[in-house]
């Protein structure tokens, strides 16, 4: 199977259980909302891209909604945990402070 179409079979898998809509999937993963309709209609997807769509997916069963309304998420690998007023705004908090924390690793 290729990369393509493990991630569309993965996708599906979490829109099951998160009724999240294929352009919600995009916007927040990789900013760009027509991502799942273009993979759909047999576009390819760079390894890397693929990536970012899966910890997008993982992130998002490891966050919590607090009584005011902050979502607060974490990354199972690096243990950084970030919040924000959305799910959207707080995965990107997250990727932003995994991402510097790879330019300080580096």
């Amino acid at each position: 199977m290729d990369t393509r179409t493990e991630l569309l079979t993965e996708i599906a898998t979490f829109q099951n259980k998160l009724k999240m809509a294929d352009s919600r999937i995009g916007q927040i993963a990789l900013n760009d909302p027509k991502f799942v309709s273009r993979l759909r209609d047999g576009r390819r997807c760079w390894p890397e891209t693929a990536q970012k769509v899966r910890d997008f997916m993982a992130a998002a069963y490891t966050h919590i909604t607090t009584a005011d309304g902050t979502v607060i998420i974490r990354d199972l690998d690096t243990g950084i945990t970030a919040s924000g007023a959305t799910l959207a705004e707080a995965y990107a908090e997250l990727r932003r402070l995994v991402t510097a924390r790879q330019k300080q690793a580096a």
